[in-house]
């Protein structure tokens, strides 16, 4: 059947659940009863497969659009957007860590972007998509405000369970125990905890409220009382306190506003385009 309308989530839905999944590879255990690896498998599947064969389809649909047309990534760009987004962390380890929490690695990341510019320019050419001078011009005077770095805190941060346990910390750390150490020894907050608790810049806005009141109000090398929250008590300390600064000159961000830009409209074309490739492909599900 040519074109259908296809309802790719319905394989999620439709997926065929085994009454006893054979124990070949065992996860865990629950009081004697196994959970596989297969059954793990089918439940996410069966959760977001749709939106997982989804994105197959528009891989195969992309592929072959660029064999068609004939693009290919242009190296050189390839290698400037990854050192624009290398440039925004102080050195190679820092970056390779902080891809290293989400599972991503710099291989993977040189991949996604060589992705992203084989996109740009297949959608560039087939939708003659183009982002010129005057338009990043009339963004940057539009949203000079939004362009300027707002005042920063460099913030440590620790999280434990009980009260009295994050009162008997801070007595510590204001008598002089070494924030960064304790944080990597007890911290509950895994994010941070691998940092020496480290939040990174923390601007307004960054924070839940109560924690933010609190640590605008530090002064550089102050320990905060404990602040509670869901997951347990919080101990902050203001490593650093950096005014903001107006929007850098254009000619100095003119390249970067452009990729956003461009990136933004070929998210757009691309929608349009691929609608296009599925009406065009024959895509079915099995019988």
């Amino acid at each position: 059947m040519k074109n259908p309308p296809i309802l790719l989530a319905a394989l999620a839905a439709a997926a065929v659940v085994p009454a006893r999944a054979a124990v070949t590879d065992v996860l865990v255990t629950v009081d004697g009863a196994p959970i596989s690896r297969a059954q793990a498998m089918d439940l996410s599947f069966r959760r977001c497969g749709g939106e997982v064969v989804n994105a197959l389809v528009e891989d195969i649909l992309e592929s072959k659009a660029v064999r068609a047309v004939g693009v290919k990534a242009d190296s050189k760009a390839v290698a400037a957007r990854l050192k624009r987004v290398s440039a925004q962390f102080p050195d190679e380890a820092t970056l390779r860590a902080r891809l290293a929490e989400s599972g991503a690695t710099i291989e993977s990341l040189r991949a996604q972007i060589e992705r992203d510019v084989l996109r740009e320019r297949l959608v560039a050419k087939v939708k003659k998509v183009a982002i010129t001078d005057a338009e990043v011009r009339q963004f940057y005077e539009a949203n000079r405000e939004k362009l300027a770095q707002p005042p920063t805190l460099q913030v440590r941060h620790l999280l434990v369970a009980g009260e009295n346990e994050a009162r008997d910390f801070a007595v510590a750390l204001r008598a002089g125990a070494d924030f960064a150490r304790l944080a990597s020894s007890v911290s509950l907050d895994q994010a941070s905890k691998a940092r020496g608790g480290d939040l990174g810049p923390v601007s307004a806005g960054m924070l839940p409220p109560d924690m933010e009141k609190v640590v605008f109000a530090l002064k550089p090398g102050e320990i905060s009382a404990p602040v509670r929250s869901p997951g347990g008590f919080h101990l902050f300390k203001l490593e650093e306190s950096r005014p903001g600064k107006p929007a850098a000159a254009f000619k100095d961000i003119q390249t970067e506003l452009k990729q956003n830009l461009l990136a933004e409209k070929t998210a757009q074309a691309w929608r349009s385009y691929v609608s296009e490739l599925r009406a065009a492909a024959k895509i079915e599900l099995p019988q």
